[in-house]
């Protein structure tokens, strides 16, 4: 045997008789009486870990079923102080909003277990296409729908078709009409300010969903009332469909959507569910807040720099048509909700021009182009290309001069709008 073995093994029997607090005796430090042994330290590392989570646990749920309010008067948990003079939330106020996120982390819940199906190939070919026919049915109700026609009266449209929009536009279970468009007025009038439902400037997450998780804000609740809603509660569609929206949602977006491809193609039932029901929702409300985040924060401004709305071409092609969004708060009542008809990035303005060939959608107002010129010169961040006929007049003083567009306008059936827009709109299928 070596010396060295032999030295070495001598050093490792002292080692062990040495006092180092650890229960085996084992250390590979000689004289660090300052230094734990490796079960100590493991012991606090362990220790540490059980309160982050213990510490994080505590914080998500007091979030999640507490934190209900953005009134900084409202105590936040059971375990913050009160301030000084609380508001106390009634319990119609907790329940709604507490349902609301149990809802919403069910449905995203059973949603990625329909993912699941799909990325494992567990999923009918069938039940994919028309779980997308599905969801685009949907995005036109809310974009032809409760948007523009509802929303802005951007055109108008008979009884038939009013009909087809409104159970459209149940399936993607966004709230009924009444209530989308008394939030969709408010959100024009005051964008990105408190009173906007879904203020930007709040950041992504409550822009995109977070305003549906909580209770809005008090600027907005004192602003809601203000909200003409008169040609809502005189059409008989929206209000039928405001009284019977949970049944009506409850049959169109997950009983139908269900059983359709169990008794068609015989796809298994909870894959139809998860799949053509719960996984296509979801993707199709996340396409419908992507107009509330993402396009009021990343995109080009041609027509106003001055405002949050952008155009975002990745919205549109989500949303069926809706992601124009600088164009759209710039001139809130065109009916094709931007200035370029291209039919592959807006199917919306394409659903309602078929229509109109057969007489059920009419006086489609849009914007002239000379008006939309002179805007983006005005007040655009100069990305528009501008038209060769304008390129003689260099800074287009020779075009007719447009009057100041009201960014707080939201559409045409409102008082405010200038009246020299209504004068220069252009409206194509007019009624007799």
């Amino acid at each position: 045997m070596s010396p060295n073995a032999t030295d070495s093994s001598t050093i490792l029997r002292e080692e062990r008789k040495m006092p180092n607090g650890c229960a085996n005796g084992w250390s590979s430090m000689s004289d660090s009486a300052e230094k734990q042994c490796w079960k100590g330290q493991a012991f606090l590392k362990i220790n540490e870990i059980v309160g982050m989570v213990k510490y994080y646990g505590l914080r998500a749920y007091i979030v999640f079923w507490h934190e209900l309010s953005m009134n900084p008067r409202v105590r936040s948990s059971p375990f913050s102080p009160p301030p000084a003079d609380e508001l106390v939330l009634s319990a119609d106020e907790v329940f709604s909003t507490r349902r609301r996120r149990l809802f919403f982390t069910s449905i995203h819940l059973l949603a990625l277990a329909g993912l699941y199906f799909c990325v494992t190939g567990q999923v009918k070919l069938y039940t994919v296409l028309f779980a997308l026919a599905v969801g685009i049915m949907s995005s036109i109700g809310v974009t032809a729908g409760s948007h523009r026609l509802w929303s802005h009266h951007a055109y108008k449209a008979k009884l038939p078709l009013r009909i087809i929009l409104a159970l459209f536009q149940t399936v993607g279970v966004q709230y009924s009409i009444y209530n989308w468009v008394r939030d969709h007025r408010l959100h024009h009038k005051y964008t990105d300010t408190d009173a906007d439902p879904h203020n930007s400037n709040r950041g992504f997450f409550y822009s995109h969903v977070g305003w549906a998780l909580m209770l809005p804000h008090p600027a907005f609740e004192s602003k809601v009332s203000s909200v003409d809603m008169t040609d809502m509660e005189s059409d008989w569609v929206v209000m039928w469909q405001y009284k019977l929206y949970a049944p009506l949602a409850a049959v169109l977006s997950y009983a139908l959507p269900t059983f359709v491809p169990w008794w068609l193609w015989g796809e298994d039932l909870l894959v139809a569910h998860l799949v053509a029901a719960q996984l296509r929702q979801v993707l199709t409300l996340h396409s419908t807040f992507l107009i509330n985040s993402a396009a009021h924060m990343w995109g080009l401004k041609p027509y106003d720099k001055n405002i949050n709305p952008t155009e975002n071409m990745f919205v549109s092609v989500a949303t069926c048509g809706d992601g124009w969004h600088n164009y759209h708060h710039t001139f809130p009542w065109d009916y094709k909700n931007a200035e370029l008809l291209d039919y592959k990035l807006n199917l919306s303005t394409l659903f309602i021009d078929a229509f109109s060939l057969i007489g059920w959608a009419y006086d489609l107002k849009t914007v002239p182009a000379e008006l939309v010129n002179k805007r983006a010169l005005r007040t655009g961040d100069g990305t528009r290309k501008q038209p060769a006929t304008d390129s003689a007049t260099g800074n287009g003083d020779d075009v007719p001069t447009a009057p100041a567009a009201c960014t707080n306008v939201y559409g045409w059936s409102d008082t405010d709008m200038p009246d020299e827009d209504r004068r220069m709109a252009q409206i194509y299928k007019k009624s007799d």
